[in-house]
C-alpha cells in the first residue's frame, strides 16, 4: 500500500470510531432512563435490566455503522481539502481515485463484517432482548405500562393510560377487535391495575368503573355497556410459562429462517413484512459502500471540516434514512417491489 494511502486511511479511522461512538451513544442514552426507572421505581433486578439494555446495542450498530462511516468520508476528505492536501497529492502525481480507493477498501470489508453481523447477530439479539423482556414481564406486569404512551405489547389489545399512582392506574382507554372483521371496541375506566397470576401464567388488566361502546353494522346501531368491574386476560405472544417457546418473529429470524418463512407464508401483509426484512439486511450493509462512494467527492467539494463536516454528515444521514424508512414502509404496505424499496436509497446516492 503507498504512503498516500496509508495516509488516508489513517486520516479515516479516528474519524470513523469517534463517530460511531458519538452516534451509538446518542441512540441509547434515551433508554438510559427508561433502564433507571425500570430498577427505582418498578424494582426490576439490575443483571437483567442490564441484559435488556445491551441487547438494544446491535440494534443501534446495524444503524450507526453506515452512519458513521459516512460522516468519517466526509471529515476525512474535507479536511483534506480544506487544508489543500489534495492538491498537493496532485501535484505529486496522486491520482485522486488512489486517495478514495482505501476508503473503498475499508468500506467494502464494513459491508463484509455488517452482511455477518445482520445475518446472524442481529438477530440473535432480537430475540435475546424479547425473551429476557418476556421474563421480566412474567415477574412485574407493571413494567410494560407507561404513563401516556400507547401499549401494543399485548397481542390483541392496546392500552393508554392517562396516569399512574402507585399501582392504580388512572382514565384507562382499552382498545381491542373480537376478531379482524368485527368493529372496534372501546373500553374507558376510571380505574385499573395489572396482576400476575402465577398458576396460569396469564396477565390479568382489572378495571372498574367503565363500559365499553362499539358499532353494530347490521343494525347501524352504536352500543354501550357499562360495568362496576372487568377483567381482561392478557398473553404476550403466547403463555409466559415456556420461555424457550417464544416464537421469533421476522425481526429475530436469520436470513436462512427467513429465506424459508418467504417459500412458507401464504399471508399477503406477513409476506411483504418477511421480504422487506430479508432485503433490509442486505441493504444497509451496502450503504457502507454506496455512502463512502457519495461522501468522498461531497467532502471535497464542500471543504469543510470539524463541525460543519459533522453537521453536513448529520443532514446527510437524514436524507439517506428518510429516503430508506419511506421505501421500507411502502414495501411493508405492498405497494412497491421490496428489492426496489430497500435498495433505492443506496442506488440514487451511488448513482449521484
Amino acid at each position: 500500500m503507498k504512503t498516500a494511502q496509508r495516509y488516508v486511511l489513517r486520516e479515516i479511522l479516528p474519524s470513523f470510531l469517534i463517530a460511531l461512538s458519538v452516534l451509538t451513544f446518542l441512540f441509547i442514552i434515551n433508554k438510559i432512563f427508561v433502564l433507571l426507572d425500570m430498577v427505582i421505581n418498578k424494582k426490576v433486578p439490575l443483571g437483567d435490566t442490564l441484559v435488556l439494555y445491551f441487547s438494544l446495542v446491535p440494534f443501534v450498530l446495524s444503524l450507526t455503522v453506515p452512519m458513521a462511516m459516512m460522516i468519517a468520508t466526509l471529515l476525512a476528505f474535507g479536511r483534506l481539502s480544506s487544508d489543500m492536501e489534495i492538491t498537493a497529492f496532485k501535484s505529486g502525481g496522486v491520482h485522486l481515485f488512489q486517495l478514495i480507493y482505501p476508503v473503498l477498501a475499508f468500506a467494502l470489508v464494513l459491508t463484509a463484517a455488517m452482511l455477518y453481523f445482520n445475518a446472524r447477530i442481529l438477530p440473535e439479539a432480537n430475540y435475546a432482548f424479547k425473551k429476557i423482556h418476556f421474563k421480566i414481564l412474567e415477574n412485574q406486569a407493571n413494567v410494560a405500562v407507561r404513563e401516556r404512551t400507547f401499549i401494543d405489547l399485548f397481542q390483541g389489545y392496546q392500552f393508554y393510560i392517562d396516569r399512574q399512582e402507585g399501582g392504580i392506574f388512572k382514565d384507562v382507554r382499552v382498545f381491542n377487535r373480537v376478531s379482524p372483521q368485527a368493529p372496534l371496541q372501546t373500553t374507558l375506566a376510571r380505574t385499573g391495575w395489572l396482576d400476575n397470576n402465577e398458576k396460569t401464567f396469564q396477565l390479568i388488566f382489572h378495571l372498574n368503573q367503565g363500559f365499553i361502546s362499539w358499532d353494530n353494522v347490521n343494525y347501524h346501531s352504536y352500543n354501550r355497556l357499562y360495568f362496576d368491574q372487568y377483567q381482561i386476560c392478557l398473553n404476550t405472544e403466547n403463555q409466559l410459562a415456556h420461555l424457550s417457546d417464544v416464537k421469533k418473529d421476522y425481526e429475530e429470524m436469520s436470513l436462512d429462517e427467513l429465506k424459508n418463512s418467504i417459500q412458507g407464508t401464504s399471508d399477503p401483509d406477513r409476506l411483504n413484512n418477511l421480504k422487506a426484512e430479508y432485503q433490509k439486511r442486505l441493504a444497509l450493509p451496502f450503504a457502507c459502500l454506496a455512502l463512502s462512494w457519495f461522501c468522498a467527492p461531497l467532502g471535497l467539494w464542500t471543504r469543510s471540516k470539524g463541525f460543519m463536516a459533522f453537521v453536513i454528515g448529520i443532514s446527510m444521514i437524514f436524507i439517506y434514512y428518510l429516503m430508506f424508512v419511506l421505501g421500507q414502509v411502502l414495501s411493508q404496505r405492498g405497494e412497491v417491489d421490496p428489492v426496489w424499496g430497500l435498495w433505492w436509497a443506496n442506488l440514487a446516492l451511488a448513482s449521484a
